[in-house]
């Protein structure tokens, strides 16, 4: 171990005093390598899997360097040339599996050195997403740009605010400046378990900008500064995306500064779209993916494009891809990319039937060569929103009394089920009939595998000429507001309301009403109107009496008749 750290640092020494140095005297120092001090036999030599895995986990961990920390361009060009030496070194010598993990360490020690640097030890959270594409514009057109923004640290950034950085150079801002542009805004942008949760839960702002007539032809970085809170700390950054723009001459060419350039050709996915546009858990669609190779003098060769989604699954003996590929592989190989061309990709794949209704992310690896290097590589993520069909169900209605007469009321009561994985919004029940008259009851929101109570009151308005029937419908919204309506049908009959026909015999006297007069007291109203029903009633006894002789004088008529 002690020789290896020597090692590394007359590598480093080597890097910082003459750029391109550090290989040749690596390959000097191999020899060495084959078989310890005290003649023992050494460990076992790295394979080229092995030495492909520590590349690819250092890879990672100066990228997420880059993500952090605000690095310079200073300090980007003294980490490059060690992450780049450091790379063909472990590629090509002869070194043991524990001599290049140990070495691997080291040069992450280093690099994060170097980015902590004069910091005041802020992370840097906030930051783009690569889920939305560069976006490409025209002289004098109108064009949208758009910040896809995620949080990469442990805790929520709330009351983000971000205004485009305007300048009145040409080469610098390639709009026109008619108009003060306002900041954007977003309230809060959650916190992730992991960089895969953090890009479904990323943040898309944009702007509308008019394109000078006089812009030259190039990929332009548009600033824009940024502030938000943190744990309660005042934050603030710069965000930077690019946009490329073609201008009116196309020999009048944007110069980019030379320094800028990296030497390494870059794949980045400028795009995607599924077949059908809105996937359905549990159905089959194909995805297209766009890549580019932003490089404009090296072509890539030997491209390999891996896909792998998202991992579901609380339990480790329980979790699955929430994509699968149809065709049994998700790897897609091409042979080259030319400088500046972008290839298309498809693959068929299934979504699984239990996913619930979110995006889920694929990220898509990328391996290639290049004439002086091999086994480069890149990483992007692209988001699938899957949605899950809203299933309702409702359970046996209880309607007391079943049979009402007009202007009488029945009690509806039934349940309402959430057989879905989606929420219901907005849940509402209404009644369609003529014969009956009911408001609306409302349930709100319910939840997946939630059940929600309806209590209604029916009123009979008219009798019913068919078969009983009074239709339920349940109405409810998904989560872009889109109605579906769901029918019961309930048997509640009701009928007109008839009088006892006898009282039709009852002769009533017309009588004449007495002008009310001028402070008649309440007490003598009562009195003539229970006198006027005293009088009904000594009226139909008379009446009842007078029948009854009558019938009985009938009855002895027919007797004495019998008689003779």
């Amino acid at each position: 171990m002690k020789r290896m750290k020597q090692i590394l640092i007359m590598m480093l020494m080597a890097v910082l005093l003459c750029g391109n140095t550090l290989i040749v005297f690596a390959e000097e120092n191999n020899s060495s390598n084959n078989s310890s001090t005290n003649g023992e036999p050494s460990d076992q030599y790295a394979s080229d899997e092995w030495k492909d895995q520590i590349r690819g986990e250092l890879n990672r961990y100066y990228s997420d360097l880059k993500i952090l920390y605000n690095l310079t361009d200073e300090k980007i060009k003294r980490m490059d040339k060690i992450y780049n030496s450091a790379m063909n070194y472990m590629k090509n010598a002869g070194l043991t599996m524990s001599e290049l993990t140990s070495y691997a360490a080291e040069v992450k020690g280093y690099l994060g050195e170097i980015a902590k640097e004069n910091t005041t030890g802020t992370e840097k959270f906030l930051m783009l997403s690569n889920e939305v594409p560069i976006t490409d514009a025209k002289f004098g057109e109108q064009t949208f740009v758009v910040l896809s923004l995620i949080n990469l640290g442990k805790t929520d950034i709330t009351d983000v605010v971000l205004t485009p950085t305007v300048s009145n150079d040409k080469t610098k801002w390639p709009f026109d400046i008619n108009q003060a542009y306002d900041a954007q805004t977003i309230q809060i942008i959650q916190a992730a378990d992991d960089t895969v949760d953090a890009f479904s839960k990323r943040m898309d702002i944009g702007w509308y900008f008019n394109v000078r007539s006089d812009v030259l032809t190039g990929c332009y970085p548009l600033p824009f500064h940024a502030t938000y809170y943190q744990n309660g700390t005042l934050v603030e950054t710069d965000i930077t995306t690019y946009i490329n723009i073609k201008g009116a001459n196309p020999s009048k060419k944007l110069i980019e500064d030379p320094d800028k350039q990296t030497s390494n050709p870059r794949i980045i996915v400028t795009g995607y779209k599924t077949e059908p546009e809105v996937v359905y858990a549990g159905s089959v669609f194909k995805l297209s993916v766009s890549v580019k190779n932003t490089s404009r003098q090296t072509a890539v060769e030997n491209v390999l494009f891996n896909l792998e989604a998202t991992v579901e699954g609380k339990d480790a003996d329980a979790t699955y891809s929430a994509f699968l590929p149809t065709s049994g592989s998700s790897s897609v190989y091409t042979e080259r990319i030319s400088p500046g061309e972008t290839y298309d990709m498809s693959i068929e794949m299934e979504a699984k039937s239990d996913l619930s209704q979110k995006p889920y992310v694929l990220t898509v690896n990328m391996k290639y060569d290049t004439d002086e290097q091999i086994n480069l590589s890149d990483v992007a993520h692209v988001s699938v929103p899957i949605k899950q069909e809203a299933k309702l169900d409702t359970g046996s209605a209880e309607i007391m009394p079943e049979s009402i007469a007009v202007g009488e009321q029945s009690n509806v009561m039934f349940s309402v089920f959430n057989t879905g994985k989606t929420t219901l919004y907005n849940v509402k029940v209404t009644y369609e009939s003529e014969t009956v008259e009911s408001g609306i009851t409302y349930l709100g929101n319910i939840a997946p595998g939630a059940t929600q109570n309806v209590d209604s009151m029916l009123t009979g308005i008219a009798p019913d000429t068919g078969e009983g029937i009074v239709k339920a419908v349940i109405t409810y919204e998904d989560e872009a507001g889109n109605e579906t309506r769901f029918e019961k049908d309930l048997n509640l009959f009701v009928y007109e309301m008839n009088f006892d026909e006898g009282m039709e015999d009852i002769p009533m006297e017309p009588m004449e009403e007495e002008p009310a007069k001028k402070g008649l007291p309440m007490a003598a109203l009562i009195g003539i109107g229970v006198g006027v029903i005293v009088v009904i009633v000594i009226v139909v006894v008379i009446i009842s009496k007078r029948k009854k002789a009558k019938k009985h004088k009938e009855d002895m008529d027919l007797l004495d008749e019998d008689d003779v």
